[in-house]
């Protein structure tokens, strides 16, 4: 579903479903676990679920998440030797980011969603319950 990948410095320009599955297979390469994505988005949903000041769209939960999964793997990262005057090196770095722009964040949170609203919709009240039993409830915002 993901696709192929592509560095951070090549996506300008690409339409917002591209970039959202080139992120995705980043996430893929970097060796990140279904599981690990799937915990995200039972934890986001749980929090959102909770917090009563929270805002409850479907909209929110999903670029929610997908912020979260695109930090895991986010960024094009190289460094070479640069050679000097006097015959030595000196690294040359570069970090180049992705922009998670909201059309973009919007997809992978689709994707997200897609694959794992049966097990939020099966376990999200006892997470929850869980959550609260084991931590209390979530303070209301001022």
């Amino acid at each position: 579903m993901a696709g192929r990948s592509e560095i951070a410095t090549r996506l300008r320009g690409m339409p917002p479903k591209r970039r959202a599955m080139i992120a995705l297979a980043r996430v893929r390469e970097a060796g990140i676990e279904p599981e690990r994505i799937l915990a995200i988005a039972l934890g986001t949903a749980a929090l959102i679920e909770e917090d009563p000041g929270s805002h409850r769209s479907r909209e929110f939960r999903i670029v929610q998440t997908a912020k979260a999964v695109h930090r895991l793997a986010s960024g094009y990262h190289r460094t070479w030797d640069f050679p000097l005057r006097d015959g030595t090196t000196a690294p040359y770095t570069i970090h180049a980011y992705p922009r998670s722009t909201g059309r973009v964040l919007r997809h992978i949170g689709e994707a997200i969603e897609k694959d794992s609203a049966a097990v939020i919709d099966a376990h999200l009240p006892a997470i929850v319950a869980l959550k609260v039993e084991t931590h209390g409830r979530i303070m209301p915002h001022m």
